[in-house]
């Protein structure tokens, strides 16, 4: 995924471009949802939520049981404060992966935001137990309450196994 710095921005936006088109032209059934999932990706890694939440419906809509479409939807939600369709979407990815330790993570901060501090915790303490070797799902809870989310990747750097 492209980051937002520098030369990534200008391929970032003719990409942009190029996948707009690619849309446009109605590609069919089987290359159109990936064309959205792209976008949203575009967008979410320039910081445009808005836009790769609605890319993001767009191929979820299409293909309903793409995880990394309803994942990556899930934390565009999350990053414009819409806490609640996030949990749904996360819930969604944790039905059909649920040793995914960084939507058990993502999910506790929605569930935190929302004032519900016991599935919050049980959610962090889930994605430590999923993935105990990873240092990032170490969660300081006395120093928790300032952070709104911690980003463990960038859009479409997520690692389904």
């Amino acid at each position: 995924a492209l980051s937002n710095s520098g030369h990534d921005a200008d391929v970032c936006e003719l990409a942009l471009v190029d996948l707009r088109a690619a849309v446009a032209h109605d590609l069919g059934p089987t290359q159109l949802p990936d064309c959205y999932y792209h976008i949203g990706l575009a967008c979410a890694n320039r910081g445009f939520h808005e836009e790769a939440v609605e890319a993001f419906s767009e191929a979820v809509q299409l293909s309903p049981d793409m995880i990394p479409y309803i994942h990556e939807r899930a934390k565009s939600l999350q990053m414009i404060g819409r806490y609640q369709e996030a949990i749904v979407d996360f819930t969604r990815v944790l039905r059909m992966h649920s040793k995914n330790s960084h939507a058990y993570f993502r999910r506790a901060f929605a569930y935190k935001s929302l004032g519900m501090y016991e599935e919050a915790a049980q959610d962090f303490e889930t994605a430590k137990a999923i993935a105990p070797d990873n240092p990032l799902l170490v969660i300081n809870y006395f120093q928790l309450h300032t952070t709104n989310v911690i980003e463990l990747c960038k859009a479409g750097q997520e690692v389904y196994s």
